[in-house]
């Protein structure tokens, strides 16, 4: 393989690689100065077995280049690597790829440079150790559950060093007989395949965290929630659950979801995705909502136990955390605390709870900045601070600058400190 790897003019540091692999962490061999590479796009095919918890994956990965240093991807090292291609050349023995793997980490070298495009293809499949699960549901029928949050994605995806950016994705999704398929945005077309399979092909165009992606495959009953209250452009809102589970779920907490996203709507503008679906999981999700695709414990969903507020919460973070993200430190970042209020808005117009009900001290920050700039500007500013940063990322002030905006005078107003005047 060594002189494999010479005849064919791989870079001196894989040829070190390659005649003393596990001395050193790949990682460390690589330049250390140099850009990282940004993961923009990615198409993930997932096939699985009929029985057993094993998976076959074909994931391609479209990157922009920070600097001529071979492109690294970590991936479990449960997973076995078969080929990796480069650039859509053809599957052939010739054409793949010289890659090296050493522990989680996957070494593609290049002959390209800084601000190039490059696109991987990597083939692998094994039986993920976490983020995905292939097996039987509570009732026993055959499913599949995968997400990339809480840093799950590493598990069974090949992905940047320490997580990636926004990406765009496209899905090719297997399923059995019976079992319908869903994954982050618009169902494009359904191929039917021998023995009764088919392929399910999903497109989400905006680009999303690569925290944010979500696949579920199962039995699933698709029921349609209704938009009282809405007479237009009404974003389709869905509930994927077990045949038995649908009817319970429809009366109780996630019956209101639609005008839920109605309310959001007021304060944050249009829904950023062609739908959103809640859908049954075969696992406990990690917490995180999936963008248009969210993730709920099937044991949860069973018991009646997911209440109006955690749907709320995942409802606005749609808007706050997948259309947009924040940067700075976790504390600092008020996304999370905007989506606790609206929740605790619509809590207070459903008349679901007490109006005395105690807020925390960041969510309060937030009520504070309600009353300090009145309601009309209050959901002007939110739209405005969605709107500026959508499919991109809000600095540390943004909010208050989209207020001061919203308001058309200065906001002096700390999120930290809750305080603040309008002059």
């Amino acid at each position: 393989m060594r002189s494999a790897a010479r005849q064919l003019g791989f870079p001196t540091w894989v040829l070190v690689y390659l005649a003393a692999a596990g001395s050193a962490p790949l990682a460390a061999q690589a330049d250390t100065t140099a850009r990282p590479h940004q993961a923009t796009s990615y198409e993930i095919t997932l096939v699985t077995s009929d029985t057993g918890a094993h998976v076959l994956a074909e994931v391609q990965t479209g990157w922009r280049l920070g600097s001529a240093a071979p492109v690294e991807m970590d991936l479990d090292s449960t997973l076995r690597v078969v080929r990796v291609l480069v650039d859509g050349k053809p599957n052939t023995r010739l054409s793949r790829t010289m890659y090296g793997r050493q522990g989680s980490a996957v070494v593609v070298p290049h002959e390209k440079s800084a601000g190039d495009t490059l696109t991987t293809r990597v083939r692998y499949h094994g039986i993920p150790r976490g983020g995905i699960r292939v097996g039987p549901d509570r009732t026993g029928a055959r499913a599949l559950a995968g997400e990339t949050a809480g840093a799950r994605a590493r598990l069974w995806l090949p992905v940047p060093p320490g997580g990636g950016g926004r990406v765009s994705v496209l899905w090719n999704v297997q399923a059995g007989k019976g079992q319908r398929a869903v994954a982050n945005g618009t169902l494009l077309e359904v191929d039917t395949l021998a023995y009764d399979h088919t392929t399910w092909h999903f497109r989400l165009d905006s680009p999303v965290p690569l925290e944010g992606l979500a696949v579920a495959v199962g039995p699933y009953a698709v029921a349609t929630v209704g938009h009282p209250g809405c007479r237009s452009r009404c974003t389709p809102v869905t509930l994927w659950t077990a045949p038995e589970d649908s009817a319970a779920a429809l009366a109780g907490a996630f019956g209101r979801s639609g005008e839920m996203m109605d309310f959001f709507v007021r304060y944050l503008g249009a829904f950023p995705y062609a739908a959103l679906a809640h859908v049954a999981a075969s696992f406990t999700p990690s917490g995180r909502p999936g963008a248009s695709v969210v993730l709920w414990d099937e044991a949860r969903l069973h018991s009646g136990s997911i209440d109006e507020d955690e749907i709320a919460r995942a409802t606005a973070a749609q808007w706050l955390g997948n259309a947009m993200t924040e940067s700075g430190p976790l504390a600092e970042r008020p996304s999370p605390a905007i989506g606790a209020y609206l929740a605790w808005l619509w809590r207070r117009e459903g008349g679901t709870r007490p109006r005395t009900e105690a807020l925390t001290r960041d969510v309060d920050s937030i009520r504070r900045l309600h009353q300090l700039v009145g309601d009309s500007t209050f959901a002007l500013g939110l739209r405005r601070y969605v709107e500026t940063h959508r499919r991109d990322t809000a600095e540390p002030g943004a909010l208050a600058r989209a207020m001061s905006a919203a308001a058309g005078k200065p906001v002096a107003w700390s999120f930290r400190s809750g305080e603040g005047a309008s002059r």
